[in-house]
């Protein structure tokens, strides 16, 4: 699998995510201490990209790569002296999980989103910090939802200035994990166990053995996959904005040994970034069937007649009761998370 962003060989089958995750970040014997940094207090330690570095396995600590991001920053001009570790921006490791220590990292294991920076620092920051695979440029308010939050609304994104932005979360539920890719200048950030507590649910009191399923706003598709997981024997996955159902597709494939499907229909050179009337994008088949459709949810009666279940997840800003009213037309039951 090619990676949409840089062409390159970044997107893994999810299995070998899973296999090596729970060690991907973990010190080796011979690694340093953890560093004593107080991320509120400013820094005044120049930190190069060997500070903290392991001789024996190249890792190193998150605040080690930070420190040297800000160094970078402070010796540029960008930062003053007196800059602190929790202004440089938001770190998001590549593969993500609830790590219960402090991440080593290793080459290109950090996509980091600043709210400071230029095209210029960024390369120089990639070309600096060896961990760092990607620097994007936030806009707008940090708690806006990048993507849109309806058909007629505004696109809100991120701007990726250097590197790669493809980053993955891995899923974890009661039934299976996934590996959930994601444009993450294009994709908002989440990581909401609410949602799949919700899905358990539904798993548990078998609502979701050989059920058709609606995830009506799938974002990259994990709600619709998981539910494949759980048992669906027909999932259809629906979403106006084409970033995320491009980053679905591409989740689709990179899972395609866990769910037991395969891709047998792609609509190629699409692309319409607001969806209206529903479009096929996609179809997979296996042991389960899984539709992508890109369009306005409040049309998707033209194309899906009848489900067990219509999944309504919008951003938290948007009120769902009017997608709730038009969902009970063609599902018999509707869940909100």
């Amino acid at each position: 699998m090619n990676c949409p962003t840089c062409s390159g060989d970044c997107v893994l089958p999810a299995e070998k995510i899973l296999d090596e995750i729970f060690q991907m970040y973990m010190a080796c014997s011979s690694c340093p201490p953890d560093p004593q940094y107080d991320k509120s207090v400013p820094l005044h330690e120049t930190i190069d990209n060997n500070t903290g570095r392991c001789s024996k396995c190249g890792k190193r600590h998150l605040d080690s790569v930070i420190g040297n991001v800000l160094t970078v920053l402070k010796q540029k001009g960008l930062f003053p002296a007196d800059a602190v570790l929790k202004e440089v921006g938001t770190p998001l490791i590549t593969s993500g999980y609830q790590v219960p220590y402090p991440p080593r990292l290793g080459g290109k294991n950090l996509v980091l989103i600043m709210d400071s920076v230029t095209k210029e620092l960024a390369d120089i920051i990639m070309a600096s910090v060896p961990e760092i695979k990607g620097v994007i440029k936030r806009t707008g308010h940090p708690l806006k939802s990048i993507g849109i939050l309806d058909t007629d609304s505004t696109p809100h994104t991120y701007e990726l200035l250097s590197g790669c932005d493809t980053r993955c979360d891995v899923v974890s539920s009661i039934f299976g994990e996934l590996c959930i890719y994601k444009n993450q200048s294009m994709i908002h950030i989440e990581f909401n166990n609410t949602k799949i507590k919700k899905l358990e649910e539904l798993y548990l009191n078998g609502e979701l053995d050989n059920t058709v399923i609606v995830d009506g706003f799938c974002g990259p598709g994990t709600l619709g996959l998981l539910s494949v997981l759980g048992g669906a024997r027909r999932v259809i996955l629906n979403d106006a904005w084409l970033p995320a159902l491009r980053n679905t597709i591409l989740n689709i494939n990179a899972n395609s040994d866990i769910l037991g499907v395969e891709i047998d229909f792609e609509l190629p050179d699409y692309d319409k970034p607001i969806g209206d009337e529903p479009v096929l994008m996609a179809k997979a088949k296996g042991q389960a069937e899984i539709l992508v459709y890109h369009g306005d949810i409040r049309k998707l009666g033209k194309a899906v007649k009848e489900c067990d279940i219509c999944l309504i997840d919008t951003f938290p800003s948007v009120n769902p009761a009017e997608y709730i009213t038009l969902c009970r037309d063609i599902a018999k039951k509707v869940v909100v998370i």
